[in-house]
């Protein structure tokens, strides 16, 4: 297969998005102490901070689609496709802990400080 870069940013997209509902219903859902000292600490709320996390799961979501819209024989093998391209953070096909894809969000107040 030979897909458009549009197709592959779509691809991109819909990963990140899967990342983004799947971390927000399962930390949002039943969130805890350290997940409200996080809220404070960030200044963003729960679903906020999953969709910020998971954004920064882009680089391994785009070589996911990547190479799930180049390969040929990917849909019968996407967990596989999946499991290469978030390594060692990866787990069934469109989960992967958002937390764990880039640094940890800056605090509120360090973002205050930026932006003075």
């Amino acid at each position: 297969m030979n897909p458009t870069k549009a197709q592959v940013d779509e691809a991109t997209n819909q990963c990140v998005n899967a990342l983004t509902r799947i971390s927000q219903l399962r930390d949002c859902f039943f969130e805890d102490d350290a997940g409200r000292a996080e809220e404070k600490r960030t200044g963003l709320s729960c679903p906020d901070r999953q969709a910020a996390l998971a954004k920064q799961c882009l680089k391994r979501c785009a070589n996911y689609a990547s190479d799930k819209t180049h390969l040929v024989c990917s849909g019968s093998y996407p967990n596989t496709v999946w499991h290469i391209s978030f390594g060692d953070i990866s787990g069934d096909i469109n989960s992967a802990p958002v937390d764990l894809c880039g640094p940890p969000l800056r605090s509120s107040s360090a973002i205050n400080r930026q932006y003075r």
